[in-house]
């Protein structure tokens, strides 16, 4: 039986609505047929009554026109009523077993199915594509709920691309709001320089004419970031630019940025650098230091020291601070997106910086390294492979 009733609901649904609507035909047949031959029985049975009292009865039809009975008003009633009823109860019964025939097709081939294709309309208007559709029949509607299920999968990865394109953009724009600080800083640091001390005559024009060309390349590195931001997508796709640079030149840029941010913390700069060249991406390095150095600088409570190195073929900055350090939670989840141990709501630190550092030194194939230092505070190394 069991088997009967799984191969019934795998049937297309023509089919089956055939099968089962022929079933009950033959029923409702069968049924008429048993329900006109009560009733002629019961009318024989009325007029065998009188049959017996009346000569010339021939048996077969009691009521026939040649032939006059005059039954009492009862018996004619029920009669009358058994008749009428011979007439009225086979289609009442081919009505009942199509209703029935209906029902029951709609209980086996179509209740679940379209309970199922239902509570998941209302999930995906509900913004809600964390389910699946799992209606196991062939037929017809086992197919639309197979495409049902398609059509959530297909809005399901759609959704995740979006909000993955979103989520991007929203660390793209944070990025682009958190790297302009630091160059303005810089930038902030040299024309107070010249404000200050270029109208009393303490700086030469020497010293005037290094500013400006300081302030000219911070202006620069400005303009090329924006430009190369405003195509950008993710930070992931970020373009690495390799170039032979002047390995003094580099480290000359980065002390003096970090002697402007660092202003009013004690600074210590180590260089350990081998070679008159390196070959790197000026850029992704100034982005990743410059994020390191700001937030040595947000923690440390009174120094801040730098180390630059080569080794093999690689270039490595270490900046390190005297505060507290990293508790075990931060240096395991320091570099996620948006990780920050500050719970102020109207705190301007978006968790960000070592996230993009990490991105920017993959990018460069290298690494960051996070870790506490012996003697009390926080050492980040990051690390960039040279070509």
């Amino acid at each position: 039986m069991d088997k009967v009733k799984h191969r019934f609901k795998n049937l297309p649904v023509i089919p089956a609505f055939v099968l089962l609507s022929t079933v009950f035909i033959l029923i409702a047949m069968l049924f008429a047929e048993v329900e006109t031959t009560i009733l002629h029985n019961a009318q024989r049975k009325i007029v065998s009554e009188y049959t017996e009292r009346i000569e010339g009865f021939n048996g077969i039809k009691a009521w026939a026109d040649n032939t006059e009975y005059y039954f009492s008003e009862a018996d004619s009633n029920r009669i009358q009523t058994y008749e009428m009823l011979t007439w009225l109860l086979p289609p009442l019964t081919y009505l009942l077993c199509m209703f029935f025939a209906s029902w029951q097709f709609y209980r086996i081939k179509l209740k679940k199915p379209l309970r199922i294709l239902s509570t998941a309309a209302a999930q995906i208007a509900n913004n809600n594509l964390d389910f699946s559709i799992v209606y196991d029949k062939t037929d017809e509607m086992g197919q639309l709920c197979s495409a049902f299920e398609k059509m959530r999968r297909t809005l399901e990865i759609n959704n995740r691309e979006m909000w993955r394109q979103m989520d991007d953009r929203k660390r793209l724009n944070a990025a682009f709001s958190h790297d302009l600080r630091t160059p303005l800083t810089v930038l902030e640091g040299h024309l107070n320089i010249l404000q200050k001390y270029a109208p009393t005559g303490k700086l030469s024009a020497d010293e005037i004419s290094e500013t400006y060309c300081v302030m000219a390349s911070q202006l620069s590195r400005l303009k090329n970031y924006v430009s190369s931001m405003n195509d950008l997508q993710r930070l992931e796709d970020i373009p690495i630019s390799l170039k032979s640079v002047n390995a003094s030149d580099l480290l000359d840029t980065l002390k003096d940025t970090a002697e402007i941010v660092c202003a009013g913390k004690q600074f210590v700069f180590q260089n350990e650098v081998f070679g008159e060249s390196l070959v790197l991406d000026t850029e992704i390095v100034m982005q990743v230091f410059e994020n390191l150095l700001s937030n040595a600088v947000r923690y440390t409570k009174s120094s801040v020291s730098v180390v630059c190195k080569t080794q093999d073929r690689t270039f490595s900055i270490s900046v390190m601070d005297d505060g507290n350090g990293f508790d075990p939670a931060a240096l395991k989840s320091a570099t996620d997106p948006f990780y920050t141990t500050e719970k102020k709501p109207d705190s301007q630190h978006f968790g960000l910086g070592l996230n993009i550092c990490k991105i920017l030194c993959l990018r460069h194939g290298g690494s960051i390294v996070l870790k506490n230092c012996s003697c009390g505070g926080a050492s980040v190394t990051a690390t960039f492979e040279m070509n």
